[in-house]
This record gives structure tokens, sequence and C-alpha cells, in this order.
């Protein structure tokens, strides 16, 4: 009996045991209500594959009425008018089914994909449950407001730009993104019309569409194709026509010195072709198809102006790695950033033999790094990462090769660097450089420096030249003030050093100091942050007042 007794223990014990293994770390009930950020899969090997048994999609409401903090009659309300995106467009964008085998990276890349869409808070990927190499997978997202009815000014170098219209970025829970507005800016007045679905009827094909209407000319895009949208994506196609009517004009000191018309058409086809991801990188190449037309006619203060027709085969090549580290409180405000780390190497060749006959060309490159760099904690996987420090750094160069002249025009290379030094989980300090260079440009082209281009106590456009370059040093601090359960906060105190400058125009280095407030919408469009600056110049200048307001929204802090 004693035997028996034991026996009928240790099946009790093995099967108590076999339960814990395989059973499931939320309930469809937590998963509804736990905030996004917290949620925590089972750790699944880096190297092993999984048979992806299930597929359960939670779409959280844009407030969570359990919450007492969140359960006011105003956030009720938003919920019930608010339609959530709908399943079949979050599992459209996941990179595998169920039956599929998988990998913890080809999760973690379905889970990034879902944070890149707007009309997303946030999203989780998670194994749910795993046993004998089978998981239940979680997928958790949460929706913002997408109908967004829009009044805006943005103020920078002491010129106001206003807006009002209308946009749904989530339309009828299908992903599609539609809006209209009217706008004043610094260069033209008018009114735009666009369209844009990247899932047209859940596939990977997606269609832009853009339509403007100015006091100076048209505006008319239109876009179809199949990017590579995931590491693994193994073809790409695109189709391209874009015309445009509309005067530009130069600048110095601020100030308007000539303007032209501009007459620019496109039309541009591709296809692209890949192995996917082998050993942590992707290899892409395309070949394309690109006619460009540019047609210049001065109305004041300008001479020289030549026309560009193009009509020319190119190929291309990219090299990009699968490296990103998850953290917060990077560019955004106690938000989930997915930092790409990952070296990428793209060049394109073309050769037109219009006119003079030209090499067309473009090359660009960059890296990251994280420090330290020893494996973060599961933590910091789930987006804390307390002690990260990032350094971000690229080059790009483009420009024509005149095969009659033999020589070049409208060269551009510049190099660029950020740093976030992390001092604190809510205090950082961030770096960031930039510098351009050119060669034989054009008359109808320049480079510009002021209040709009990041020296934020100077008039927009103040310097031009063939040559730039922009210092910026910024102490943020990300509060955890939570505006109305709607906008979290940060502040910045800054420094900006910059100049434009060419061999006429030996033009004096800016610089100013400032503070400034950042406001992030956690229920709203998660692809805007909006700053308030009040900025101190240190140079003084023709126009140069002695402090400026800007207001901008950006997709960064």
């Amino acid at each position: 009996m004693r035997s028996v007794a034991f026996l009928l223990a240790a099946i009790s014990l093995l099967a108590d045991a076999a339960a814990d293994t395989c059973g499931k770390r939320y309930t469809p009930a937590q998963l509804r209500t736990a905030p996004v950020d917290e949620i925590l899969g089972v750790p699944l090997a880096a190297e092993a594959a999984y048979r992806v048994a299930t597929i359960d999609v939670v779409r959280q409401d844009i407030f969570n009425s359990d919450d007492p903090a969140e359960s006011k009659a105003l956030f009720r309300l938003a919920n019930l008018w608010h339609i959530n995106t709908r399943e079949d467009v979050i599992r459209t964008l996941l990179l595998f089914e169920e039956g599929d085998a998988v990998t913890a990276a080809r999760i973690d890349e379905s889970e990034r994909l879902l944070r890149r869409k707007r009309f997303l808070y946030d999203g989780r990927v998670i194994a749910n449950r795993q046993c004998d190499g089978d998981i239940d997978v979680a997928v958790v997202t949460r929706d913002v407001w997408s109908l967004l009815l829009t009044a805006g000014v943005t103020r920078t170098g002491g010129k106001q730009e206003f807006e009002i219209g209308a946009s749904e970025i989530n339309l009828l829970g299908t992903g599609a993104d539609l809006d209209f507005e009217v706008f004043e800016n610094l260069d033209r007045d008018g009114l735009s019309l666009g369209f844009a679905d990247t899932n047209v009827r859940n596939s990977r094909v997606g269609v832009r569409f853009r339509y403007e209407d100015t006091d100076d000319g048209q505006s008319l895009l239109a876009r179809v194709g199949q990017p590579f949208y995931a590491y693994d994506a193994r073809r790409s196609w695109d189709l391209r026509a874009q015309e445009s009517t509309r005067n530009r004009r130069l600048y110095r000191r601020g100030q308007e010195i000539a303007t032209f018309a501009v007459d620019y058409k496109l039309a541009q086809a591709s296809v692209g072709w890949s192995k996917g991801l082998v050993d942590g990188y992707a290899n892409r190449f395309n070949v394309g198809f690109t006619i460009e037309e540019q047609r210049l006619d001065p109305i004041s203060g300008i001479e020289g102006l030549r026309d560009r027709a193009f009509a020319y085969p190119w190929v291309s090549f990219e090299r990009i790695e699968d490296e990103y580290a998850k953290t917060r409180n990077l560019d955004r405000v106690q938000t989930t950033e997915d930092v790409f780390l990952g070296k990428q190497f793209t060049a394109l060749l073309g050769y037109s033999p219009r006119g003079d006959g030209f090499l067309v060309g473009s090359t660009s490159w960059r890296d990251g790094w994280r420090f330290p760099k020893d494996e973060p904690s599961a933590g910091e996987r789930e987006g804390l990462a307390p002690r990260m420090n990032v350094l971000l750094y690229g080059l790009q160069a483009s420009g024509y090769w005149n095969a009659h002249t033999k020589r070049a025009e409208n060269v551009v290379g510049s190099a660029w660097a950020r740093y976030r030094h992390r001092h604190t989980p809510r205090l950082a300090l961030h770096l960031d450089a930039q510098a351009t260079v050119t060669d034989q440009l054009d008359p109808d082209q320049q480079i510009l420096a002021g209040g709009d281009s990041g020296l934020r106590g100077y008039p927009n456009r103040f310097q031009a030249g063939s040559r730039r370059f922009r210092l910026t040093a910024e102490e943020r601090f990300y509060t955890d003030w939570y505006l109305a359960r709607v906008l979290r906060v940060a502040a910045a105190a800054f420094v900006d050093v910059g100049r434009a400058w060419d061999s006429k125009h030996d033009n004096d280095v800016l610089a100013n100091v400032g503070v400034g407030l950042r406001f992030e919408s956690t229920r709203t469009d998660r692809s805007l942050v909006y700053h308030i600056d009040l900025a101190f110049p240190l140079v003084d200048g023709p126009g140069v007042g002695g402090a400026e307001i800007t207001l901008t929204s950006k997709r960064n802090l």
C-alpha cells in the first residue's frame, strides 16, 4: 500500500511540474488590462527554433477602464467612439503564422514592426507558454485615438506657420491614413489631401497618394510597391510618379534674395531581390529606371539657371545588420524605443546619356554602439535599460559626374554623430553633431543655417553657403509627470553652435543657449513630440533679437 501511495504521489508531483512548465504565464483577462510595457514573455533560447502552436491577439483600448485613474466618463467615451485596430491587420504585420517555426529574433522583429505604426502606442509579441518545443504566442497592442482635428501653429526663427485640418491615421481600424489640411508655411500657402496604406487588403503592398494646391502651383505624388518589409524578405518592387510646379527662393541673412519657378517631373520603377537574413545581415539588390526632369525659370534676382533632364537605368546595393536595443527615455518620454545599432551600407549608381551624359551616384554608411557592451538584464530587454549609453554615427554623399566636362556637379557630402550619456534613468546628456560640404553646386542650390535647421536662437535661413556645421549639447530630464493621463513631460537645457559659409561669405559662428519643455501624447499619434523652446543668441547679427521662442512638433526629442 505504501508503494502504491508513493507512486501516486510521484505521479501527482510530475503532473504539477508539467503544469508549471507548460502553463500560460498570462490569462486573457490579465493581458487585456496589464500595462503593455510591463508584459514579459517566457524566456526563449536565442538560437533555438520553436513551433508556433497558437497566436492570441489582444487589442487593448486607448484607456484602461479597470484602472481607477482612467475610469472617467470622457475616457470611456473615447474608448466607445474609437474603432480599435482590426485583428487581421495586427496578424498581417507578424512575420509568422500558426504552425510556423520561429526564433526569438523573428518574434522580436515582429514586435518592432508593430511599434513602427503610428496608430499603436505600444506592442508586445511574447511566448506566453513554452512546452516541448511548442509555444503559444500572445500579441498585445494598445491603440491611440486616431481621428485628429488639428489647428496648430509652428514658430521658428521668429516666423509663424499655421495649419488647420483633419486626419484619420487608422481608418476604420485598417491602418490606412487619410488627411486633409489647409496650411501657411515659410514657403507657400495652400491645401493638401493625402492617403496612405502600407498593407493594402492585408498584403505587403503599400500605396501612397498626395495632392497639394498652393498659391504658387500644384503637386501630385503617387506610389505603389512592396518594400523589403523584413530582414528575411526576398523580393521588393516600387512604382513612383511625381509632378509639381512651385516657386523656390534663395536666402541670405534671413531675407529672400532670389525667386525662381520650378517645374519638376519624376517617374521611377524598380525591383529588388535578396537571399534574406544570413549570419545576422541582409544583402539587398535593386535595379531600376528613372526619368527625372527639372525646368527652372527665373523670376527675380537670379540668372544662369540650368534645366536638368535625366533618363537612366541604375543598380543599388544595401547591406544591413539585424542589431537593435530596446530602451526608454532616449528620443521619447517614457515610451518603448527600438534603437537601430547595426551597420548599414547603401550605394546607387546609374548613367544618363541625355545631354552631356551623366553618372548618377549616391552612398551612405552608418553604425551604432551601446555602452556597456555586456549582456543586458531581463529587465533591460523589456525596455528599461538604465545603464545604456548610445553612440550613432554615419556618412552620406551624392552627386553627378559630367562625362563631357570631366568634372563633378552638385556633390553633397555629410557626416553626423549622436551620443547619449545617461547619468541616471531620468537624466541624460545628448550630443548631436552634423557637417555638410558641397562642390560645384548649381546656382539654384544652397546650404542654409538658422532657426529652422537647429540654431534655435536665430532667424530662419539666416546664413547660406556651400558648407555647414552644427553642434548641439542638450541635458534632458525625463519627468514622471503624466498630465491628465495623456501627456508625458520632459525638460531640456541646451547649447546650439553652427555656421554656414562659402568662399564669398565668411559668416560668423553662431551660438545660442536655451531651455525648453517636451510633451508626448500617449493617447494620440505616437510619431510626434511637441517642443517649446526659449533660446538666447550669444552672437549678434542683422535681424537677431534678444530671445526666440520656438514651437515645433518633431518625431523625437
